[in-house]
C-alpha cells in the first residue's frame, strides 16, 4: 500500500512540469519592435540599474503580449521567436512593459522578483535553477520579452508554451 501511495506522488510530481508545459495561453500581440539601442533597466529591491546592449552585428527584438482571463504560470525559455530561418532564440530579459524589463541573468537563484503593475496585477519571475527561470503572471497583465537576434534575421513566429505559434506579419 505504501508503494503505491509512493508511486502516485511521484508519478503526480513527474507530471507537474508537463501540465505547466501544456496550460493553454490565452495571448494577443499587441507589440513587436526592432530596438538596436541599449534598453535600460532597474529594480530597486534587488539593488539593481544598468542598461542591456545587443551584441556588434545583433539586435534586441521586443515582443508584448496582453494575457487573457486566465493567468500563467510557466518556463520562461518556453516563450520562442523564431526566425524565418527556423532558428529560435530564448528571451533574454522579461517584465511587465517594455520600460519594466529585467534581465533573466539578473534574477537570483531561488529568489522570486515581483513587479506589481499599474493595473495592479502582479508578474513575478523566479529562478529555480542555473538554467531555468519561471514567470507567473496573472489575469490581463501585459508582459514584454526581449530577444536577441542578428540585425539581418528575419521573423516567422512566436511560440507560445502551448506550442502554438502566433503568426508575425511584418
Amino acid at each position: 500500500m505504501m508503494r503505491r501511495a509512493l508511486a502516485l506522488v511521484l508519478a503526480c510530481t513527474a507530471a507537474l512540469p508537463i501540465h505547466l508545459f501544456a496550460q493553454r495561453v490565452d495571448v494577443k500581440l499587441t507589440t513587436l519592435q526592432s530596438v538596436t539601442a541599449p534598453m535600460p533597466f532597474s529594480n530597486p529591491s534587488l539593488g539593481l540599474k544598468g542598461t542591456i546592449r545587443p551584441l556588434p552585428g545583433d539586435r534586441f527584438e521586443l515582443v508584448v503580449i496582453a494575457l487573457g482571463k486566465e493567468p500563467i504560470v510557466s518556463e520562461v525559455r518556453h516563450f520562442v521567436l523564431i526566425s524565418d530561418s527556423g532558428i529560435r532564440y530564448e528571451p533574454v530579459a522579461v517584465g511587465g512593459s517594455p520600460d519594466l524589463i529585467l534581465p533573466l541573468d539578473c534574477v537570483p537563484l531561488g529568489l522570486e522578483v515581483g513587479q506589481i503593475l499599474p493595473s495592479d496585477a502582479i508578474l513575478a519571475l523566479k529562478r529555480v535553477s542555473t538554467t531555468s527561470v519561471t514567470i507567473d503572471a496573472g489575469s490581463g497583465v501585459t508582459v514584454a520579452f526581449v530577444y536577441e537576434l542578428p540585425q539581418a534575421a528575419g521573423l516567422r513566429s512566436f511560440r507560445l508554451p502551448d506550442g502554438r505559434e502566433l503568426a508575425l506579419a511584418l
